[in-house]
């Protein structure tokens, strides 16, 4: 009986851990005109995490930079940098959106409001302002 009631709470905690590892995290997808407008009014700090040498051409004028290299290589390092950032939704951009994705991904699994607003393409399309990098 008590070998029963074992094997029933430990099937039950594996199923349950199951169901928690399945839930997707809630990444909004925002497009840049938005994710500007959110910028400007301090709703939001958009997030370049394009490698260095694409951020050579330039990148979205209030943005901050931590490449997504560092965020898979120092997670540490990724958590302390996001939690020094203003309150507000976290906007994660890159060349197409795949990694801001994957950024964005990280930065909902520790707690904050996120977002992949997808490339730079897209920022320079919507003809948003640009800055040398930093």
């Amino acid at each position: 009986m008590r070998t029963a009631l074992r094997w029933s709470v430990v099937t039950s905690l594996v199923a349950f851990s199951f169901a928690l590892a399945g839930e997707p995290t809630k990444v909004e997808k925002i497009d840049a005109k938005a994710a500007a407008a959110l910028a400007e009014k301090g709703g939001a700090t958009l997030i370049d995490v394009r490698e260095e040498e694409e951020v050579t051409s330039g990148m979205a004028k209030p943005a901050k930079w931590f490449p997504l290299t560092k965020v898979r290589s120092d997670p540490a390092a990724f958590k302390a940098f996001l939690a020094k950032q203003p309150k507000g939704k976290l906007v994660f951009y890159c060349a197409a959106g795949k990694r801001a994705g994957e950024a964005a991904e990280q930065a909902a699994a520790l707690g904050y409001p996120a977002a992949n607003m997808g490339g730079m393409s897209d920022w320079e399309a919507a003809g948003l302002p640009t800055k040398p990098k930093p």
